[in-house]
Formats: structure tokens, C-alpha cells, sequence
């Protein structure tokens, strides 16, 4: 695999303990026979669980299919989450690796909600996953199964939204790597696992505004105004179930008519880019300055909503208008649009936006996204948007990938589209 894919595994010696004896054996069995019917998994008799008992187990994961992963219930049936709730999960209770890796995950989520470094449980269940899959690659056949694989994700993942980008280039280089290794009917087997996989391959592009790392993901089909021209639809035709304030409807049409005449340009470089910016502010027909919203946690969903989109659409223009210059502009004036995007986000539950808004959702983070000015801030965006995005987008990621064109392109507008590889720069 190449020492590229090699992960170093570190001491397990965290003073992490179980408990012994016929006690433990029992509570184990209780509280294993307990979520798997949670679960609503036959593990048959005399199945035990994966790795070793720890008190906290259970909480993990509970936390990982209620926080982690969204509840179910919600609108796409199809979509990622489910698949995670579904066949990761049947996988994970059988296998020591994937279970590892679903941990660390819900661990490493706890520690990034309450803002604090990597804890006992984190670090030892990341340990493992590492040298587990070390071990798997060191087969004179390495053992590429589903487990293997989707035990990378969460590395690269919470690697990257810790912003430690040379780990988070590492494990994608290595996960790129095994992919490619695996036969073509293999990876159209775990259609969902890949799924998931170029939902984290195109976060880290995103946070770190470079093309993805897999070249099937740059697709020039995609136009940067699908996103836009749905949403635009739905709300001329009333037919989603958001209610529009009045001026919202004709903002969102401003920046749509905008987009769709550069939707050329996403991979144009700056200064063909430079050339048509001043003719796409012709299409500035509505009042841009800023508006500065009050962010009462009693808003309705539906006020919140509308709030975004408007904030949505004066950081469209505040980036076409000032291109380079958008930065300075941004820092001299304090609290940006970005920023006040966030706070409505973060107030609104997930399951509202999944139900009610997908689209809007979507475009509203990448927006977010391209108007951020640190890969910090791009970050709070990205790390939100990946809960809800799966819940929403199934294998194909229409959605996101529909996204992900219009931050392109956003950015190219604004002068920051790099022409990159991943690995370049550091």
C-alpha cells in the first residue's frame, strides 16, 4: 500500500479499565441484549460484542445514532444516515475495527461540543483504529472490506475539522489509495459507504478551498445555479413549506439570474473570472446593504429561515462586489454575515432543516462556507453541515455536490479559486 497508508499507532496503555469477573460478564450481556434490540438487530445467541467492556460504551453510542447521526423518521429514506444507523452499525457490532472507529467518533464529537482536547476515551479508541488497520494492511493480501474503509472516515474526518491537516492528508491519501485498490463491483457494492466517503473528501476541499482529491468528483456537468434555480422554484411556486417574507423571493432571484450567467466559470481561472464580475452585478437589482438581524432564540424556524436567506444573499454580493478585497472589508467591519448565518444555523433544530429546507440548508452553509475567511471558520460550517447532510443527501450527494459547484464557483468570483492539488502547500 505504500508508507503513505501506513498509520503509526501509538500506546494503548491509557488507564483506560474494564471490569472483571461474573458481574461484568453479566452487565455486558445485559447492556449488549439491550442495544441490540434498540437497534432492532438479531445478533443470535451467545454473540458478544466486539472489543472489551467499557462503562461508557453504551453512552457512545447511543450518542452517536441520536447526535452524531440523526434520529430516524426523517424525510430521505435512502439517505447516508440511515445507511449509518443501518448496515455501519449491523457491521460495527461484529467487527473490533468499525466498532473502534464508531466510538472514537462519538467521542470525538462530545469533545468538539464541549470545546475541549482529545479525551481518554478519544485518544484510546482512535489508538486502536490506527493499529487495527495497520494490521489489515500489513496482509500479504490487505483485508479492503467495508469495515476497513469506513474505519479511515472518521480519522480523516475529525482530523481534519481539528485542522490537522499533514494527519487529515495522510488518511485520505491512504483511504484514496485502498479505494482504488478494490475492484469496481466492490465499491458499487457499498454504494452508501462511498457516499460518505466523498461527503469527507469534499469537506476537507471545502475547508481547506482545494479541488477534492478525487478526481470523479470534479464533474463539470454539475452547474452552480441548480442549487439556486430549485429553491428560486419553490418559492416562486409556493410549493415547499417555507413561508417567504416579503423582498426574499426577489433576492434570491437576483443572485440566481447572477450565478447562472458565470455558471461557466467554476472552473475558469481569475482573471476570465475578473472579466465578468462587473457584468453579473448588473443583476443587483435589490437594496444589498447590510441588514442586521436580531438573534432571538424564540424565532420560529420559519423567521430564522428567511433571516439566513437574506444574509445569504448580501454575503453573495458583499463577495462579488469587493473580490480580493472582501477579507479586509469583512475584518475592518466586525461581525460578518458569515458569522451571523452561523448563530441562526446552529439556533434551528437539524431535524427542522432536514424536514423543511434540505435545499435552502444546503445552500445557505456553502454560502457560508465561501464567505468564511479562516479555514477555522469554514470549519464551524462544515462540521455542521455534515450531520444533516447525510441525512438528506443519499449515495449520489446531489445535494452536497450541487453545493460544493456553487462554493466554487463563489469562491473563483471572489478571488480565491486555487488551481491546486491536495498535497501541494502546507
Amino acid at each position: 500500500m505504500g508508507a503513505s497508508c501506513a498509520y503509526q499507532a501509538t500506546n494503548t496503555g491509557l488507564g483506560v479499565k474494564s471490569p472483571v469477573g461474573a458481574a461484568a460478564d453479566k452487565e455486558l450481556s445485559r447492556l449488549w441484549s439491550d442495544f441490540a434490540s434498540f437497534m432492532g438487530v438479531n445478533l443470535g445467541t451467545g454473540v458478544d460484542p466486539p472489543i472489551a467492556y467499557r462503562s461508557y460504551m453504551p453512552q457512545l453510542l447511543q450518542f452517536f445514532l441520536t447526535s452524531v447521526v440523526l434520529p430516524s423518521g426523517t424525510r430521505v429514506t435512502d439517505s447516508l444516515a440511515y445507511h449509518l444507523r443501518s448496515q455501519w452499525m449491523h457491521q460495527a457490532m461484529s467487527d473490533p475495527c468499525l466498532f473502534h472507529a464508531t466510538l472514537f467518533s462519538a467521542s470525538a464529537s462530545i469533545d468538539m461540543l464541549r470545546n475541549q482536547p482529545n479525551s481518554m476515551p478519544t485518544l484510546y479508541h482512535q489508538t486502536w483504529v490506527i493499529r487495527l488497520v495497520n494490521e489489515r494492511l500489513a496482509h500479504r493480501q490487505p483485508l479492503l472490506t467495508y469495515s476497513t474503509l469506513g474505519a479511515v472516515i472518521p480519522l480523516l474526518y475529525y482530523n481534519m475539522v481539528a485542522l490537522d491537516r499533514d494527519s487529515a492528508i495522510t488518511h485520505q491519501t491512504g483511504l484514496l489509495k485502498m479505494l482504488l485498490r478494490t475492484p469496481k463491483s466492490f465499491r458499487t457494492e457499498i454504494g452508501p459507504l462511498i457516499g460518505i466517503i466523498k461527503l469527507a473528501m469534499l469537506s476537507f476541499a471545502c475547508i481547506y478551498d482545494l479541488p477534492p482529491a478525487w478526481d470523479c468528483l470534479n464533474s463539470e456537468s454539475l452547474r452552480p445555479s441548480t442549487l439556486l434555480r430549485n429553491i428560486v422554484s419553490q418559492a416562486s411556486l409556493r410549493t415547499g413549506t417555507v413561508v417567504y417574507e416579503t423582498g426574499i423571493i426577489e433576492s434570491l432571484l437576483d443572485v440566481y439570474e447572477a450565478i447562472s450567467s458565470v455558471d461557466h466559470l467554476v472552473y475558469s481561472d481569475h482573471d476570465m473570472t475578473t472579466r465578468e464580475v462587473d457584468r453579473i452585478l448588473t443583476f443587483s437589482k435589490t437594496n444589498h446593504a447590510t441588514i442586521h438581524y436580531e438573534n432571538d432564540r424564540h424565532q420560529e424556524p420559519a423567521e430564522r429561515i428567511n433571516a439566513c436567506c437574506q444574509l445569504a444573499c448580501q454575503a453573495f454580493w458583499k463577495i462579488v462586489q469587493h473580490g480580493h478585497r472582501f477579507e479586509q472589508i469583512q475584518q475592518r467591519n466586525g461581525i460578518s454575515e458569515a458569522q451571523s448565518l452561523l448563530k441562526h444555523i446552529y439556533q434551528t433544530e437539524p431535524l427542522y432543516w432536514v424536514q423543511n429546507a434540505p435545499e435552502i440548508y444546503t445552500w445557505i452553509v456553502f454560502t457560508g462556507a465561501a464567505a468564511s475567511i479562516t479555514e477555522k471558520d469554514r470549519v464551524a460550517f462544515v462540521s455542521h453541515a455534515g450531520t444533516i447532510l447525510t441525512a438528506i443527501d443519499a449515495e449520489s450527494l446531489t445535494l452536497t455536490r450541487q453545493g460544493w459547484s456553487y462554493f466554487r464557483l463563489l469562491r473563483n468570483l471572489g478571488g480565491h479559486g486555487k488551481p491546486l492539488s491536495y498535497l501541494e502547500g502546507g
